[in-house]
């Protein structure tokens, strides 16, 4: 047998096993532990019950329309699974080379995390949700707050300082108590002293 003879016969055998093909997302069924989706080839054959396998520790349930890639195992269409996807429509646009980013496929950049060069994370959301039943621990010099804090139990700091600009800024519904003194403008709680002393229950004169 000739060499083209022989590579003939090879793509002869090659054209009845199925390759990898694009195709349309209509459905996901994410009830169990590998998804299963329901599409259709770009050509307009079905394939239903198609697992979509997903790296380990990343779960994702996408919108119908995605654009996926099918791999009929062994050539065989009823053994297929999908193996990614892309979405057209909902990205993030301005990524440099190397930034990665995690985005609701539903709300798009409005919801994401975006890992950009130069060590930050950008979390963008409307509400931010964090549950540690144990410990929430940050390792940072400074921690800035364009708005207000809420805090519903009690707080404790080893060493604490406070700077307010605003009038009025701070209020205190409870007592107040230090073991130190108190200087309020340049007037010491402790060590005042008080003008115009008298006897009896007469006022005396303000502190200074």
């Amino acid at each position: 047998m000739s060499p083209s003879e022989i590579k003939k016969l090879i793509s002869t055998s090659l054209l009845s096993v199925r390759q990898a093909l694009r195709g349309k997302l209509s459905r996901v069924n994410a009830s169990s532990a590998v998804m299963k989706v329901q599409a259709e080839g770009l050509r307009g054959e079905p394939f239903n019950d198609t697992p979509y396998l997903q790296h380990p520790g990343f779960r994702s349930v996408p919108l119908g329309g995605n654009q996926i890639t099918i791999v009929p195992q062994h050539g065989k269409s009823a053994n297929s699974v999908v193996v990614a996807m892309s979405n057209g429509a909902a990205f993030v646009a301005d990524l440099a080379p190397g930034e990665v980013a995690i985005f609701n496929e539903v709300d798009g950049v409005a919801n994401s995390v975006v890992l950009r060069n130069g060590k930050i994370a950008e979390i963008t959301c409307d509400v931010l949700k964090i549950k540690a039943t144990t410990l929430v621990e940050i390792d940072t010099p400074k921690v800035n707050m364009t708005h207000a804090l809420n805090v519903a139990e009690k707080t404790t700091t080893a060493s604490f300082s406070s700077t307010s600009t605003a009038a009025g800024a701070n209020h205190f519904a409870g007592a107040v108590k230090s073991d130190g003194d108190v200087v309020a403008g340049n007037i010491s709680l402790q060590n005042h002293k008080t003008t115009g002393v008298v006897h009896g229950t007469e006022l005396s004169d303000g502190p200074q």
